[in-house]
């Protein structure tokens, strides 16, 4: 059995208060409920049956479960609500009294039901049932506010745990970053320093490599050009100093007289080897009238004469 009480307030009687109490058995009130009104004084009581609410909804033409959800909340739901109204007739109230109670939307109000209750003979009784009620209901819910204030109190102290214990945490974890980023910092550095000896190394490895490469060429180079020196020298009939001994070593016709200028076939072929080499020219130096000494050829100087003769 399910019981609410609330406190109404009747629109024909705004100084009066009355107390109304509704029990019913089922999930809600659309399968019938019994109602008990009372002032203080006076008590009626009332019943609505099943078959009456699905009348009634049918009248408003609404759903069965839209329409009990509408009377639950009207007769059981907070009190001073301004979206529902109360009406009781006659007034004042006699030994059979009609409670009628609509619903206000924007200033237009539409009856959900009444219901007729009559007179209860002992309303003392039915006064004292009501305190009961109300003082059972009054402990239950001092229980429960006890209940929640001890929850309320635990979750308050866990609340305080946790979070000292986030501090602790936050403490601890801003301790572990600043450690790590002074490693990191540090690792970070060494790396560094490693990188730019790594660069200064290989650019060590390419200077001396190119240093290598340019000694190796100009290497290379000379033995060419010693080589191209000494077939110019075989070439053209051996070196510069060879070459006055065997213009000594020729003979000057007697004939001839010591001043004459007449060029000798000796003279056209230094000529040719000066247009084709002129590296020779600063070698070979221009003999002046022969000496009346005559030196002797040598076996090497008459093979080079034969050779060129060819």
């Amino acid at each position: 059995m399910h019981t609410s009480v609330r406190e109404v307030h009747v629109s024909s009687q705004p100084d009066s208060a009355y107390f109304l109490r509704v029990d019913w058995s089922g999930p809600d009130l659309g399968s019938g409920f019994q109602l008990l009104l009372t002032d203080g004084q006076e008590a009626w009581r009332g019943k609505v049956s099943e078959a009456v609410v699905i009348g009634e909804a049918e009248e408003l033409e609404m759903e069965c479960e839209r329409y009990v959800q509408d009377l639950q909340q009207a007769l059981t739901g907070p009190q001073r609500t301004a979206a529902y109204s109360f009406t009781l007739t006659p007034s004042p109230p006699g030994s059979t009294v009609t409670l009628s109670y609509e619903k206000v939307q924007k200033d237009i109000s539409f009856r959900l039901g009444s219901v007729s209750l009559k007179a209860d003979p002992e309303p003392a009784e039915a006064v004292r049932e009501l305190l009961v009620h109300s003082l059972q209901m009054g402990n239950i819910l001092e229980h429960q506010n006890q209940n929640l204030e001890e929850e309320n109190h635990g979750l308050r102290q866990e609340q305080q745990r946790i979070t000292a214990d986030l501090k602790r945490y936050t403490r601890a974890k801003e301790t572990l970053e600043a450690e790590l980023y002074s490693r990191f910092v540090l690792v970070l550095n060494e790396k560094k320093a490693k990188i730019r000896s790594l660069q200064e190394t290989v650019t060590q490895l390419q200077e001396s490599r190119n240093s290598e490469k340019q000694k190796q060429n100009q290497d290379s180079a000379k033995p060419g050009q010693t080589a191209g020196q000494e077939e110019e020298e075989d070439e053209y009939g051996g070196s510069t100093d060879e070459e006055p001994e065997e213009e000594q070593s020729t003979p000057a016709p007697t004939s001839q007289p010591p001043g004459s200028s007449t060029p000798s076939p000796l003279d056209d072929s230094l000529k040719d080897i000066t247009d084709v080499a002129p590296c020779r020219k600063r070698r070979i130096r221009h003999l002046g009238p022969p000496d009346p000494v005559v030196k002797r050829p040598t076996p090497q100087t008459s093979q080079r004469k034969r050779g060129m003769g060819c």
